[in-house]
């Protein structure tokens, strides 16, 4: 396999097919990274009465805040899982979008953003439910280690008083739990990748998607963590800098409402806010979808070069 190839022809299908990036972002962009709250001293603000009339309008948000809690929180929450039912969804359609798109986009079809949704949309209820399975499976791998493990610190607490053991025991107890459950959850995620595809792109059922994937995954153990290899180190350089560049563009559009609070220019700072969050969101949006697809991208081409049978001419 020629891993480079891989990379270069999935930011290649990235790039050309933008119409992917809002299945990307719903897939993995709007939980990849922590977007900067904008949080930090007040700009501006030099003379005392601008620092007090800066207290006494938070002073005065808090006391409304506080008259109308119950009804603040309750709106929040409803708001929350209205979103959270919405954002799954559309996570569970954009998976099976973007691997029908990217497939098809990589064998020469042409493919356009509703034939994507379509396709998403068919296999719905197939990858919600594969996708339970997977929770379930990675719940009981987390229940099977997590018992023997508060068994081995309440026994290290039972049978010694002495400080030094019951750190030394419970430090390896803990570092033999992280190693014993990477060493469960990558093979399980690695599968979960394989198994989607196996459902979206060989369009079987749900266990037999999960057996095709296992399959594909013990048929080829070195290759599939190299390409896992491959991917974090992938996430972690596009990740930090996605981060940065998040932050910057945090500062420059949203900064300069706050340094307008701070001056007592309310009207302004909420014209400029709202301005400056509206693009800040958009250009978010955009940023998260592209790498989502080329996450997704990336894995989708990885499988079909392991999957397509060496005599069909693929490396």
């Amino acid at each position: 396999m020629n891993y480079g190839e891989i990379i270069s022809e999935a930011f290649r299908l990235t790039w050309r097919n933008r119409f992917l990036w809002f299945f990307g972002f719903f897939v993995a962009g709007a939980g990849s990274f922590n977007f900067p709250s904008g949080s930090g001293g007040v700009p501006g603000g030099n003379t005392a009465g601008d620092r007090n009339r800066f207290a006494s309008r938070i002073s005065e948000m808090g006391s409304a805040f506080s008259e109308h809690a119950a009804a603040i929180l309750v709106g929040l929450l409803v708001t929350a899982i209205v979103i959270f039912l919405v954002f799954l969804v559309l996570s569970l359609i954009s998976r099976g979008a973007l691997v029908d798109g990217v497939t098809a986009l990589h064998r020469g079809e042409r493919r356009g953003f509703f034939t994507a949704w379509r396709a998403g949309a068919a296999s719905f209820w197939r990858v919600l439910g594969q996708g339970l399975i997977f929770l379930l499976l990675t719940l009981a791998i987390l229940v099977v280690l997590a018992v023997p493990s508060v068994a081995g610190v309440v026994a290290t607490l039972a049978l010694t008083q002495s400080v030094g053991p019951r750190v030394l025991f419970i430090a390896l107890i803990v570092l033999l739990f992280i190693a014993l459950l990477i060493a469960l959850l990558v093979p399980l995620s690695i599968v979960g990748q394989f198994a989607l595809r196996e459902l979206v792109v060989g369009r079987r059922p749900v266990i037999s998607s999960i057996g095709g994937g296992f399959s594909l995954f013990r048929r080829n153990l070195g290759r599939s963590f190299l390409v896992w290899l491959i991917a974090l180190g992938l996430s972690f350089g596009i990740g930090a800098g996605a981060l940065v560049v998040f932050l910057l563009l945090g500062l420059a559009l949203i900064g300069p409402a706050i340094a307008l609070v701070a001056a007592g220019y309310d009207v302004a700072a909420i014209v400029i806010g709202v301005a400056g969050g509206l693009i800040f969101l958009a250009l978010v949006f955009v940023i998260s979808g592209a790498i989502g697809t080329f996450r997704h991208a990336y894995w989708t081409l990885a499988y079909l070069r392991l999957a397509t049978p060496p005599a069909e001419g693929v490396a």
